[in-house]
């Protein structure tokens, strides 16, 4: 499985699901810096749950990339850096981050729904490349988990497009839901129609959510931490941190000319990837 083999993939499926990307090190690290953040915010929630100002169905902590150097250094993965370049472009910027929960209960997203409907200006189904979330899980999850489910080259249809009744997702040919492990990454198209399903289990899902597009595209206050000084160490991280750099345009940014002699080391990592890919029998690509 090659970059363009991957590509190929994401645009016309609209998403991808890659085993394994993490490992163990970076799983445990996360893992650890999620459920410590977790804890440290729960209060907050239930405060603002009572206020009516957040929805007890789920929960997505903000600004994480100041909680824990593990958020931080996820973003720039070896084995990630060739693939955001592929699948959105040289430009590419972080635009913004969560730490989400959803505890067992009905799904909190509405049915096969595009994040990016009431978008103006960009012609979304001849635009694949726009816009994308990583979600990285650091735990197995269940079938009955809230998995995410996607139906496959939605992304080319129109805005107009009314959503699908699918009364039974779980048996249906259009749909296919993703069962990740510790470890996994989901990348899809942010227009690609998707929702989480009920979590039927006794069980919380969690994952972490990284969404990327272009650098001239305005990007989030919890997409850039708060000591840039600290985490800002390479022109690779103040692009997706988007820090703007002296003589070069918003719509000049290239990754390319600001990794120095790093792509090289990424490029292998990202052939790593592949070939466990290749092996791996996952049953998202088997449909």
């Amino acid at each position: 499985m090659n970059l363009e083999l991957a590509k190929l993939r994401y645009e016309s499926h609209g998403f991808l699901h890659l085993p394994q990307v993490l490992d163990a090190e970076v799983v445990g690290r996360l893992r650890v810096a999620f459920d410590r953040t977790a804890a440290a915010y729960q209060e907050t929630w239930k405060n603002e749950i009572a206020l009516g100002h957040a929805d007890p169905r789920f929960c997505d902590i903000p600004n994480i990339l100041d909680c824990d150097d593990a958020f931080v250094d996820v973003i720039d993965q070896p084995e990630m850096i060739p693939l955001l370049l592929n699948l959105v472009g040289q430009d590419v910027q972080l635009n913004h981050t969560h730490a989400r929960l959803f505890p067992p209960g009905k799904t909190f997203t509405a049915a096969w729904h595009s994040d990016l409907a009431d978008l103006i200006g960009i012609d979304l189904p001849q635009s694949p490349n726009f816009f994308m979330k990583i979600h990285y899980f650091f735990e197995d999850l269940r079938p009955d988990q809230g998995c995410l489910a996607f139906i496959p080259g939605s992304h080319r249809f129109p805005q107009s497009h009314p959503r699908p009744r699918i009364d039974d997702p779980q048996h249906s040919p259009l749909v296919q839901i993703v069962v990740p492990k510790a470890g996994d990454v989901v990348i899809f198209n942010t227009h690609v129609l998707h929702m989480a399903l009920d979590n039927d289990s006794p069980l919380v899902r969690k994952s972490l959510i990284y969404a990327y597009s272009h650098f001239w595209v305005k990007h989030y206050a919890n997409s850039v931490p708060t000591n840039l000084e600290k985490y800002a160490t390479t022109r690779l991280r103040r692009q997706l941190f988007g820090v703007e750099e002296e003589g070069v345009s918003y719509f000049d940014r290239r990754a390319e000319q600001n990794t120095g002699g790093t792509m090289t080391s990424f490029r292998s990592a990202s052939k790593r990837l592949m070939k466990r890919v290749l092996r791996a029998t996952s049953r998202t690509w088997k449909k």
